[in-house]
Protein backbone atom coordinates (compact mmCIF):
# COMPACT_ATOMS: atom_id res chain seq x y z
CA UNK A 1 0.00 0.00 0.00
CA UNK A 2 2.67 2.45 0.69
CA UNK A 3 3.88 2.70 -3.11
CA UNK A 4 0.45 2.12 -4.54
CA UNK A 5 0.85 5.85 -5.64
CA UNK A 6 3.89 4.94 -7.20
CA UNK A 7 2.47 1.60 -8.71
CA UNK A 8 -0.21 3.63 -9.98
CA UNK A 9 2.02 6.47 -11.60
CA UNK A 10 4.06 3.23 -13.61
CA UNK A 11 1.09 1.53 -14.67
CA UNK A 12 -0.38 4.60 -16.22
CA UNK A 13 2.99 5.59 -17.70
CA UNK A 14 1.58 3.05 -20.76
CA UNK A 15 -1.14 5.30 -21.58
CA UNK A 16 -0.36 7.96 -24.46
CA UNK A 17 -1.95 11.56 -23.76
CA UNK A 18 -4.26 11.47 -27.50
CA UNK A 19 -2.94 14.85 -27.66
CA UNK A 20 0.31 14.07 -27.76
CA UNK A 21 3.48 14.88 -25.39
CA UNK A 22 3.87 11.62 -24.34
CA UNK A 23 2.11 9.64 -21.51
CA UNK A 24 -0.85 10.39 -19.38
CA UNK A 25 1.45 11.11 -16.49
CA UNK A 26 4.38 12.87 -17.69
CA UNK A 27 1.36 15.11 -19.53
CA UNK A 28 -0.08 15.87 -16.24
CA UNK A 29 -3.56 14.71 -18.08
CA UNK A 30 -3.77 12.46 -15.08
CA UNK A 31 -2.80 13.64 -11.80
CA UNK A 32 -3.84 13.49 -7.79
CA UNK A 33 -2.89 9.31 -7.23
CA UNK A 34 -3.94 7.76 -4.16
CA UNK A 35 -4.26 4.20 -2.93
CA UNK A 36 -6.72 4.17 0.12
CA UNK A 37 -5.66 1.75 3.07
CA UNK A 38 -9.27 -0.25 1.70
CA UNK A 39 -7.78 -0.77 -2.24
CA UNK A 40 -9.62 2.38 -3.41
CA UNK A 41 -7.47 3.53 -6.13
CA UNK A 42 -7.75 7.35 -7.12
CA UNK A 43 -7.17 9.72 -10.06
CA UNK A 44 -7.82 13.04 -11.64
CA UNK A 45 -8.44 13.00 -15.13
CA UNK A 46 -8.00 16.04 -16.87
CA UNK A 47 -10.46 16.02 -20.02
CA UNK A 48 -9.53 19.23 -21.59
CA UNK A 49 -9.16 19.21 -25.27
CA UNK A 50 -10.53 15.88 -25.71
CA UNK A 51 -13.87 15.23 -27.65
CA UNK A 52 -16.44 13.15 -25.31
CA UNK A 53 -15.68 9.48 -27.32
CA UNK A 54 -12.00 10.29 -26.23
CA UNK A 55 -12.43 11.26 -23.05
CA UNK A 56 -15.00 8.58 -21.93
CA UNK A 57 -12.12 6.01 -23.75
CA UNK A 58 -9.25 7.02 -21.93
CA UNK A 59 -11.14 6.93 -18.61
CA UNK A 60 -11.90 3.54 -19.36
CA UNK A 61 -8.74 2.86 -19.88
CA UNK A 62 -6.97 4.40 -16.84
CA UNK A 63 -9.74 2.24 -14.60
CA UNK A 64 -8.29 -0.75 -16.07
CA UNK A 65 -4.97 -0.25 -15.54
CA UNK A 66 -5.59 1.04 -12.02
CA UNK A 67 -7.83 -2.02 -11.41
CA UNK A 68 -4.84 -4.52 -12.20
CA UNK A 69 -2.59 -3.42 -9.66
CA UNK A 70 -2.59 -5.59 -6.94
CA UNK A 71 -4.29 -4.46 -3.97
CA UNK A 72 -6.76 -2.19 -5.67
CA UNK A 73 -10.08 -3.19 -4.90
CA UNK A 74 -12.18 0.04 -6.81
CA UNK A 75 -11.53 2.70 -8.96
CA UNK A 76 -12.53 5.79 -8.37
CA UNK A 77 -12.06 8.70 -11.25
CA UNK A 78 -12.76 12.76 -11.15
CA UNK A 79 -12.97 14.49 -14.10
CA UNK A 80 -11.93 18.24 -14.14
CA UNK A 81 -11.93 20.71 -17.48
CA UNK A 82 -8.83 21.80 -17.04
CA UNK A 83 -5.11 21.15 -15.80
CA UNK A 84 -4.04 24.31 -14.16
CA UNK A 85 -0.23 25.97 -15.32
CA UNK A 86 2.47 24.47 -12.68
CA UNK A 87 3.57 28.24 -12.03
CA UNK A 88 -0.61 29.55 -11.78
CA UNK A 89 -0.91 27.90 -8.68
CA UNK A 90 -1.30 29.89 -4.72
CA UNK A 91 -1.98 33.63 -4.65
CA UNK A 92 -0.10 36.06 -5.17
CA UNK A 93 0.97 37.61 -1.85
CA UNK A 94 -0.37 34.82 0.33
CA UNK A 95 1.83 32.99 2.25
CA UNK A 96 -0.22 30.11 3.36
CA UNK A 97 -3.39 29.08 2.55
CA UNK A 98 -5.32 26.22 4.24
CA UNK A 99 -8.41 24.80 3.68
CA UNK A 100 -10.92 23.61 6.43
CA UNK A 101 -13.50 21.17 4.97
CA UNK A 102 -15.67 18.26 5.86
CA UNK A 103 -17.75 15.36 4.70
CA UNK A 104 -20.93 16.79 6.38
CA UNK A 105 -22.99 19.92 7.28
CA UNK A 106 -23.81 20.53 10.76
CA UNK A 107 -20.18 19.40 12.69
CA UNK A 108 -19.28 23.39 12.76
CA UNK A 109 -16.56 23.58 10.51
CA UNK A 110 -17.48 27.36 9.70
CA UNK A 111 -17.04 28.69 13.34
CA UNK A 112 -13.92 26.60 13.14
CA UNK A 113 -12.55 28.32 10.26
CA UNK A 114 -13.17 31.58 11.89
CA UNK A 115 -12.04 31.32 15.17
CA UNK A 116 -8.66 29.50 13.41
CA UNK A 117 -8.57 32.60 11.23
CA UNK A 118 -8.74 35.02 14.33
CA UNK A 119 -6.31 32.68 16.18
CA UNK A 120 -3.73 33.41 13.85
CA UNK A 121 -4.66 37.19 14.07
CA UNK A 122 -3.71 37.00 17.46
CA UNK A 123 -0.30 35.46 17.16
CA UNK A 124 0.00 38.96 14.93
CA UNK A 125 0.12 36.99 11.58
CA UNK A 126 -1.33 39.19 8.82
CA UNK A 127 -4.87 36.80 8.24
CA UNK A 128 -7.68 36.66 6.17
CA UNK A 129 -10.84 34.47 5.85
CA UNK A 130 -12.80 33.26 2.29
CA UNK A 131 -16.19 31.73 3.34
CA UNK A 132 -16.56 29.36 -0.08
CA UNK A 133 -19.84 28.21 1.02
CA UNK A 134 -21.57 29.78 -1.61
CA UNK A 135 -25.10 28.42 -0.93
CA UNK A 136 -24.56 28.94 3.40
CA UNK A 137 -22.43 31.49 3.88
CA UNK A 138 -22.04 31.82 7.56
CA UNK A 139 -18.56 33.95 8.12
CA UNK A 140 -20.31 37.45 8.16
CA UNK A 141 -23.16 36.20 10.95
CA UNK A 142 -20.23 34.98 13.30
CA UNK A 143 -18.18 37.52 13.13
CA UNK A 144 -20.57 40.38 12.75
CA UNK A 145 -19.76 41.93 9.30
CA UNK A 146 -23.09 43.94 7.63
CA UNK A 147 -21.91 46.11 5.05
CA UNK A 148 -20.84 44.58 1.57
CA UNK A 149 -17.63 43.90 -0.26
CA UNK A 150 -16.67 46.55 -3.01
CA UNK A 151 -14.97 45.96 -5.97
CA UNK A 152 -12.02 47.82 -7.86
CA UNK A 153 -12.32 49.44 -11.59
CA UNK A 154 -10.61 45.67 -12.60
CA UNK A 155 -13.53 44.28 -11.18
CA UNK A 156 -11.44 42.43 -8.47
CA UNK A 157 -13.26 42.05 -4.56
CA UNK A 158 -11.77 44.14 -2.19
CA UNK A 159 -11.91 41.86 1.12
CA UNK A 160 -13.76 43.40 4.30
CA UNK A 161 -11.89 44.01 7.11
CA UNK A 162 -13.28 43.06 10.45
CA UNK A 163 -11.55 42.02 13.79
CA UNK A 164 -8.26 42.38 12.28
CA UNK A 165 -9.25 39.84 9.69
CA UNK A 166 -9.88 40.43 5.73
CA UNK A 167 -13.04 38.51 5.12
CA UNK A 168 -15.22 37.52 1.66
CA UNK A 169 -17.63 35.26 1.20
CA UNK A 170 -21.35 35.24 -0.92
CA UNK A 171 -22.97 36.55 2.46
CA UNK A 172 -20.91 40.08 1.16
CA UNK A 173 -21.83 39.87 -1.85
CA UNK A 174 -25.31 38.59 -2.47
CA UNK A 175 -28.73 39.65 -0.95
CA UNK A 176 -29.14 37.77 2.40
CA UNK A 177 -33.14 36.99 1.24
CA UNK A 178 -32.75 35.45 -1.91
CA UNK A 179 -31.41 32.37 -2.86
CA UNK A 180 -28.21 31.24 -4.76
CA UNK A 181 -29.50 28.92 -7.02
CA UNK A 182 -26.15 28.22 -8.78
CA UNK A 183 -25.21 25.18 -10.68
CA UNK A 184 -21.20 23.76 -9.50
CA UNK A 185 -19.16 25.70 -12.33
CA UNK A 186 -20.94 29.15 -11.49
CA UNK A 187 -20.32 27.64 -7.56
CA UNK A 188 -16.72 27.14 -8.36
CA UNK A 189 -16.17 30.14 -10.46
CA UNK A 190 -17.26 32.29 -7.40
CA UNK A 191 -14.94 30.83 -5.14
CA UNK A 192 -11.98 31.25 -7.42
CA UNK A 193 -13.15 35.34 -8.25
CA UNK A 194 -13.02 35.63 -4.36
CA UNK A 195 -9.53 33.80 -4.33
CA UNK A 196 -8.44 36.18 -6.51
CA UNK A 197 -9.74 39.48 -4.59
CA UNK A 198 -7.21 41.82 -3.04
CA UNK A 199 -5.88 39.49 -0.28
CA UNK A 200 -2.53 40.42 -0.55
CA UNK A 201 -0.47 41.29 2.20
CA UNK A 202 -1.60 38.39 3.76
CA UNK A 203 0.42 35.45 5.71
CA UNK A 204 -1.96 33.16 6.13
CA UNK A 205 -5.67 32.85 4.61
CA UNK A 206 -7.99 30.29 6.05
CA UNK A 207 -10.75 28.94 3.15
CA UNK A 208 -14.23 27.48 4.67
CA UNK A 209 -15.47 25.34 2.17
CA UNK A 210 -18.54 23.90 1.60
CA UNK A 211 -19.99 19.94 2.80
CA UNK A 212 -19.19 17.78 0.89
CA UNK A 213 -16.88 16.75 -2.21
CA UNK A 214 -17.19 18.58 -5.18
CA UNK A 215 -16.65 21.69 -7.83
CA UNK A 216 -15.62 23.91 -4.94
CA UNK A 217 -12.85 21.54 -3.23
CA UNK A 218 -11.89 20.53 -6.64
CA UNK A 219 -11.00 23.94 -8.31
CA UNK A 220 -9.32 25.26 -5.12
CA UNK A 221 -6.60 22.37 -5.35
CA UNK A 222 -6.31 23.13 -9.03
CA UNK A 223 -5.95 27.07 -8.45
CA UNK A 224 -4.77 28.10 -5.40
CA UNK A 225 -2.15 25.69 -4.59
CA UNK A 226 -3.63 25.16 -0.47
CA UNK A 227 -0.32 24.47 1.87
CA UNK A 228 -2.80 21.53 3.58
CA UNK A 229 -5.89 20.68 4.73
CA UNK A 230 -7.95 20.43 8.56
CA UNK A 231 -10.76 18.10 8.68
CA UNK A 232 -13.42 19.20 11.05
CA UNK A 233 -15.59 16.23 12.62
CA UNK A 234 -18.36 15.05 15.52
CA UNK A 235 -17.00 12.16 17.43
CA UNK A 236 -20.79 10.46 15.68
CA UNK A 237 -20.16 7.92 13.28
CA UNK A 238 -22.48 9.06 10.91
CA UNK A 239 -20.25 12.20 10.50
CA UNK A 240 -17.00 10.52 10.35
CA UNK A 241 -18.37 8.17 7.63
CA UNK A 242 -18.88 11.09 5.64
CA UNK A 243 -15.94 13.59 6.61
CA UNK A 244 -13.85 10.45 5.19
CA UNK A 245 -14.59 11.16 1.70
CA UNK A 246 -13.34 14.61 2.41
CA UNK A 247 -10.40 13.34 3.57
CA UNK A 248 -9.73 11.19 0.63
CA UNK A 249 -10.86 13.53 -1.86
CA UNK A 250 -8.22 16.00 -0.45
CA UNK A 251 -5.66 13.32 -0.96
CA UNK A 252 -6.77 12.48 -4.24
CA UNK A 253 -6.21 15.90 -5.27
CA UNK A 254 -2.93 15.96 -4.23
CA UNK A 255 -3.54 18.32 -1.02
CA UNK A 256 -1.84 17.33 2.26
CA UNK A 257 -4.08 16.47 4.95
CA UNK A 258 -2.89 17.92 7.97
CA UNK A 259 -4.89 16.56 10.36
CA UNK A 260 -8.76 16.21 12.13
CA UNK A 261 -10.32 18.63 14.60
CA UNK A 262 -13.13 17.03 16.93
CA UNK A 263 -15.29 19.11 17.15
CA UNK A 264 -18.33 19.25 20.51
CA UNK A 265 -17.09 16.35 21.55
CA UNK A 266 -18.47 17.32 25.20
CA UNK A 267 -20.79 19.43 26.73
CA UNK A 268 -20.75 20.17 30.84
CA UNK A 269 -24.30 19.10 31.85
CA UNK A 270 -26.41 21.38 34.74
CA UNK A 271 -24.94 19.31 37.76
CA UNK A 272 -21.63 19.64 36.70
CA UNK A 273 -21.50 16.30 34.79
CA UNK A 274 -19.10 15.87 31.72
CA UNK A 275 -22.22 14.72 28.83
CA UNK A 276 -21.02 13.57 25.20
CA UNK A 277 -23.75 14.79 22.90
CA UNK A 278 -22.40 12.45 19.95
CA UNK A 279 -20.76 10.20 21.23
CA UNK A 280 -17.21 10.07 23.36
CA UNK A 281 -14.04 10.48 21.00
CA UNK A 282 -12.02 7.76 20.28
CA UNK A 283 -8.69 9.95 18.99
CA UNK A 284 -7.15 6.21 18.04
CA UNK A 285 -10.22 5.46 15.93
CA UNK A 286 -10.58 8.88 14.44
CA UNK A 287 -6.42 8.92 13.81
CA UNK A 288 -7.16 5.51 12.28
CA UNK A 289 -10.36 6.09 10.44
CA UNK A 290 -8.64 9.55 8.88
CA UNK A 291 -5.34 8.44 8.31
CA UNK A 292 -3.95 11.54 10.04
CA UNK A 293 -3.21 13.10 13.52
CA UNK A 294 -6.20 14.51 15.66
CA UNK A 295 -5.14 18.23 16.83
CA UNK A 296 -7.93 19.36 18.72
CA UNK A 297 -10.74 18.35 20.72
CA UNK A 298 -13.20 21.01 21.06
CA UNK A 299 -16.32 21.33 23.57
CA UNK A 300 -19.34 22.46 22.64
CA UNK A 301 -19.21 25.53 24.32
CA UNK A 302 -22.89 27.24 24.69
CA UNK A 303 -21.20 30.79 25.13
CA UNK A 304 -19.53 30.06 21.67
CA UNK A 305 -23.06 29.43 20.43
CA UNK A 306 -24.56 32.76 21.49
CA UNK A 307 -21.54 34.83 20.86
CA UNK A 308 -21.86 33.64 16.78
CA UNK A 309 -25.66 34.43 16.86
CA UNK A 310 -24.34 37.87 18.51
CA UNK A 311 -21.79 38.28 15.92
CA UNK A 312 -19.19 38.99 18.55
CA UNK A 313 -16.18 36.71 18.58
CA UNK A 314 -15.34 35.22 22.02
CA UNK A 315 -11.81 36.14 22.32
CA UNK A 316 -11.70 33.36 25.61
CA UNK A 317 -13.15 30.14 26.45
CA UNK A 318 -11.45 26.52 26.00
CA UNK A 319 -12.60 26.68 22.05
CA UNK A 320 -10.56 30.01 21.83
CA UNK A 321 -7.34 28.49 23.43
CA UNK A 322 -6.88 24.95 21.74
CA UNK A 323 -7.36 26.83 18.48
CA UNK A 324 -4.86 29.61 19.46
CA UNK A 325 -2.53 26.40 20.36
CA UNK A 326 -3.09 24.67 17.51
CA UNK A 327 -2.65 28.21 15.32
CA UNK A 328 0.95 28.39 16.99
CA UNK A 329 1.78 24.34 15.75
CA UNK A 330 0.69 25.11 12.50
CA UNK A 331 2.60 28.70 12.13
CA UNK A 332 5.99 26.89 13.82
CA UNK A 333 5.41 23.74 11.21
CA UNK A 334 5.45 26.44 8.32
CA UNK A 335 8.45 28.41 9.70
CA UNK A 336 10.51 25.19 10.06
CA UNK A 337 9.95 23.93 6.98
CA UNK A 338 10.19 27.02 5.16
CA UNK A 339 6.82 26.78 3.07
Amino acid sequence: MADGPAAMASALTRLADPTGGGDVVTTGRVSGLSLSPEGVAGAVLAIDGLARGQADRLEADVREALSRIPGVARVRVIRTAERPAADARGIPGVGQVLAVGAGKGGVGKSTVAAYLALAFRRLGLRAGLLDADIHGPSAHIILGITQRAQATADRRLVPVEAHGLKVLGMGLLADPDRAVAWRGPMVAGAMVQMAQGRWAPLDVLVVDLPPGTGDVQISLAQKLGPSGALIVTTPQRLAVADTRRAAALFRQLGVPVLGVIANMTALAGPAGEVVHPFGRPDRQALETAFAAPVLAELPLDPALTRAADDGRPLDHGPVVAALDRLAQDLACRWRETGD
